[in-house]
């Protein structure tokens, strides 16, 4: 005796499909376009390595979103302004003029002096000349003056004491040229510019 087999209808193979798939806890369905939002997403389910390279973009962070633990800033470039700043303290020069002391000088307050007194000179015009001819001036008489617990302005005795470029004469005569001379002890005094001193020059940082 034969036995009819009978195959089963499409509804039937469509319901058993179905009842596999409950049954084995995976569902499918069909996904429509920005049907997959945040609110979709476990927290930290999308990491770097999951994101193609240069898929997130200025335009698609929020404005003040990022702050300073969020940026490696050991992997920033310099600005291209300020490429040279970091050796900006150790600059040699500045536009391309010197900007170090002299040899043989120091640096006070931002002005560069003689670290010994030169010789004396005989007139104050020769002081003068002979800072001028080595890029330097005479200074004043309170810039020198304030310099005394540095430098050595000498004892003050015969012509240990230094010129400055003070340059006067006594009041409508217009003769009898004096100047000041300092010595260590911070003492000044009026000296006729046609007398012998010892000098100190002054020289700017940058020249």
């Amino acid at each position: 005796m034969k036995i009819a087999v009978t195959r089963p209808s499409p509804a039937m193979i469509v319901a058993l499909i179905a009842l596999v798939a409950a049954l084995s806890g995976t569902a499918y369905a069909a996904l429509g376009k920005n049907s997959v939002g945040t609110r979709q997403l476990k927290a930290k389910a999308v990491t770097s390595g999951k994101l193609a390279t240069n898929a997130v973009t200025s335009i698609k962070v929020a404005k003040n979103s990022l702050t300073g633990a969020d940026i490696n800033v050991g992997a920033l470039g310099t600005v291209p302004n300020a490429a040279n700043a970091a050796s900006a303290g150790n600059a040699g020069t500045v536009g391309g003029h010197a900007a170090a002391c002299p040899e043989g000088t120091v640096l006070i307050r931002g002005v560069c002096f003689d670290s010994n007194p030169n010789p004396e000179a005989a007139t104050l015009k020769a002081a003068a000349d002979a800072c001028a001819s080595k890029g330097g001036y005479l200074p004043a008489p309170m810039e020198l003056f304030s310099t005394r617990s540095v430098l050595n302005l000498g004892s003050g005795v015969g012509t240990a004491h230094m010129f400055t470029d003070s340059y006067y004469s006594a009041v409508g005569t217009g003769s009898n040229y004096t100047t000041i001379v300092i010595d260590g002890t911070g003492k000044l005094t009026e000296q006729g510019v046609d007398a012998p001193s010892q000098y100190i020059c002054a020289y700017a940082l940058v020249r």
